[in-house]
């Protein structure tokens, strides 16, 4: 007898043997992998997006390189912004299914969370020739024009803006309601026109051109140049202009962005030189929870008054944010405290303390259009009485301002 020919008969009887057990583990596997997935999918659906991704982490090892499982771990892992970790169970799904929609805008998304912008480029193009709803052409083409963008700031060069905007103001020459004052050493006064409280319509226009370059890829350092002017309709309220220079450098360290600018801004009042303030910024920000931004702008600078030496100030002021998305836009909260002293003892009744709050949401309707809505009060309490009217000054500040954005060409953005 053959010895060999027993042994390819045990082989093969061994092998029908097992056949039905690896069967049946084959479809215990398949079916965990399905009630795994459908849990996570679950889960996913009602934003429990933690506990989607802690179930699909747990299940990692048994069931990886099955496609549907691959596919609700990494968009699992998108979700809570560990695209680190569900890179490679996505570009496995992208290799099985090059067709599958969700895997590869889930790992187009993924390399550009990570800043791989060419690799993100690459998925999203592909994305781009693919059936896709009106919807999400328009946010893949969104992406692929933001990369292009991206890809420009990195190699440094110019960016230049024009803005024209209209509206109201209640009170544009900080005046008071009364006509008549009263001063203890001189009684009832008449204030001049420009110091009374006037409403007025107004235009202005405003020009900004800053150029920018690398050092690394962590750095840069910019200058820019902007000038502005307003005007208003009615003849009492006090026409002003001024112009912005900022030279500045920002870095990033450990996934915090630090930056430093100093800058200049004179003011003039109705053509006469009124104001030079100056000063210097520091500022730092750092990712947080899910998409959200925490971050800090330190402030040290200087009030000088042509002609009013006792108007000059030095200021210190500290701003605290936090960003985050709502409601398919992005909100900014933003707390304001400021410290403004005099430059001599003599004129501590102009020092002031000075708190406010700051809301902003900005959304982008569609690739053309987008808007800014932005809501700022601020209130400023003074330190000692003024001399010639016996009483502190308590000063409140409400702005309300909506910016309308349409992108017009590839280049050229219409603001008003």
């Amino acid at each position: 007898m053959d010895c060999r020919s027993n042994s390819w008969s045990l082989k093969l009887f061994v092998f029908l043997t097992l056949l039905p057990m690896l069967a049946l583990a084959s479809e215990a596997q398949t079916f965990k992998h399905t009630e795994t997935t459908q849990k996570i999918y679950s889960l996913l659906t009602n934003k429990q997006f933690d506990d989607a991704f802690e179930l699909a982490i747990e299940n990692q090892t048994e069931l990886e390189g099955i496609v549907e499982f691959d596919l609700a771990f990494g968009i699992a892992a998108r979700s809570t912004a560990n695209c680190s970790q569900g890179l490679f169970a996505l570009e496995r799904v992208v290799q099985a299914q090059p067709q599958s929609i969700d895997g590869r805008f889930t790992l187009a998304s993924c390399y550009y969370e990570l800043g791989n912008f060419p690799a993100a480029n690459t998925e999203f193009s592909i994305l781009s020739q693919l059936k896709l709803s009106a919807e999400l052409m328009q946010v893949v083409n969104q992406a692929i024009e933001s990369i292009e963008k991206r890809e420009k700031l990195s190699s440094g060069g110019w960016q230049n803006a024009v803005q024209v905007n209209f509206g109201m103001d209640s009170n544009p020459n900080n005046g008071i309601e009364d006509e008549f004052i009263t001063v203890p050493m001189l009684g009832q006064v008449r204030l001049f026109a420009q110091s009374r409280e006037v409403s007025s319509s107004f235009y202005d226009m405003s020009a900004q051109f800053s150029y920018f370059s690398p050092i690394s890829q962590q750095s840069k350092w910019y200058a820019s140049f902007g000038a502005a002017r307003t005007e208003f309709t009615d003849d009492e309220a006090l026409s002003r202009a001024n112009v912005n220079a900022i030279v500045g450098f920002k870095t990033q360290l450990e996934n915090v962005d630090i930056g430093t600018r100093t800058f200049y801004r004179p003011l003039w009042l109705d053509g006469t030189h009124f104001l030079n303030y100056f000063g210097v910024i520091a500022d730092a920000s750092l990712p947080v929870l899910n998409q959200s931004t925490l971050g800090t702008d330190l402030t040290f600078a200087k009030l000088d008054y042509a002609d009013l030496n006792e108007l000059t100030r030095n200021q210190i002021w500290f701003d605290f944010w936090f960003e985050t998305p709502t409601f398919g836009g992005l909100s900014r909260f933003t707390l304001k405290v400021g410290d403004e002293q005099s430059d001599s003892p003599q004129f501590d009744f102009n020092s002031r303390k000075l708190t406010g709050i700051e809301y902003s949401f900005t959304q982008q309707v569609n690739w053309q259009w987008s808007y800014k809505l932005k809501a700022d009060y601020l209130k400023a309490k003074y330190d000692q009485p003024h001399p010639l009217f016996a009483e502190s000054r308590d000063d409140k500040l409400l702005q309300v301002l909506i910016d309308l954005n349409c992108q017009w060409l590839d280049d050229w953005l219409l603001t008003g």
